[in-house]
């Protein structure tokens, strides 16, 4: 009996709502709950968006962190690929520039090589080059720079590389002429250009008397059989003389940057005649 007055009312209940709703009676009653309510739920909105966003970086974080990391790879990877082109395009000048030079000295033979090492022991001025006996080298050969400067001689061969001995090392001495206008070529001021224990490279034995101004040529001269005549070694860089010295102090700028040498040319038709004495 109980259930059935329970049923009777909620559907009165519910029945009565429905009539009151439509006769727009209970609007009062639903605006003061809805002026009431709408604060609290826009306040509650706002407390919880930050909580949201947060969630939501989480979850967006991952992706981001990954296109970062793609984008960090494709920028590497055009990079390389910028390098690898810049590189191959260097590579082709150098080549371009010893051809040059055997071009210009067709009546000798040469072998092109590229620098692989520096001397380990940091006291000689010696570099290592990737090529050898196999290619057709010899102890005494000749070597100049990509533009045809002296920069020194091979030292040592192995099978597939060998030592190039500076022409600034304390071990290395060249016969050298000085080019200057200021005398006839008769008069040519001649001394051996020789390296040192700090790199440097200086002219030995050129008299006191003998006119020579920064800036003259010092080229190969010839003597002793061991290098060809006129190869470029260098300018004169500095010039000394004391009122009681027999010789000037000269200082020599080598043609080449011998401290940024990447391919060099070895003079395979000219080997160094060894004279023996008298």
């Amino acid at each position: 009996m109980r259930l059935l007055w329970w049923t009777l009312a909620v559907v009165s209940v519910s029945t009565l709502g429905i009539v009151l709703s439509q006769n727009r009676t209970l609007d009062p009653v639903q605006n003061l709950s809805l002026t009431v309510s709408a604060p609290l739920e826009t306040g509650l909105r706002d407390l919880a968006e930050p909580v949201a966003d947060f969630f939501e970086g989480l979850l967006n974080r991952g992706d981001l962190k990954r296109e970062n990391e793609r984008l960090r790879e494709e920028v590497e990877r055009l990079k390389s690929q910028a390098a690898i082109g810049e590189d191959a395009q260097r590579r082709v000048q150098e080549l371009e520039q010893a051809l040059d030079v055997t071009k210009s000295r067709s009546d000798e033979e040469f072998v092109a090589a590229d620098i692989i090492a520096p001397d380990p022991s940091g006291v000689k001025r010696a570099l290592a080059i990737n090529r050898g006996s196999a290619d057709g080298l010899d102890e005494g050969m000749v070597v100049l720079s990509r533009s045809g400067s002296l920069v020194g001689t091979i030292s040592r061969v192995y099978d597939d590389f060998a030592w190039l001995r500076l022409t600034t090392d304390p071990n290395s001495a060249v016969n050298v002429v000085i080019l200057s206008d200021e005398y006839e070529e008769s008069a040519e001021a001649r001394g051996i250009a020789a390296g040192d224990l700090r790199g440097a490279l200086s002219l030995e034995i050129v008299p006191i008397e003998a006119l020579i101004a920064e800036g003259d040529a010092v080229t190969t001269s010839g003597l002793g059989g061991n290098y060809p005549r006129g190869l470029l070694l260098g300018s004169v860089k500095s010039v000394e003389s004391k009122p009681q010295g027999l010789f000037k102090k000269i200082t020599v700028e080598p043609a080449a940057d011998l401290g940024a040498l990447d391919t060099v040319l070895v003079i395979t038709s000219f080997l160094p005649a060894r004279l023996a004495g008298p």
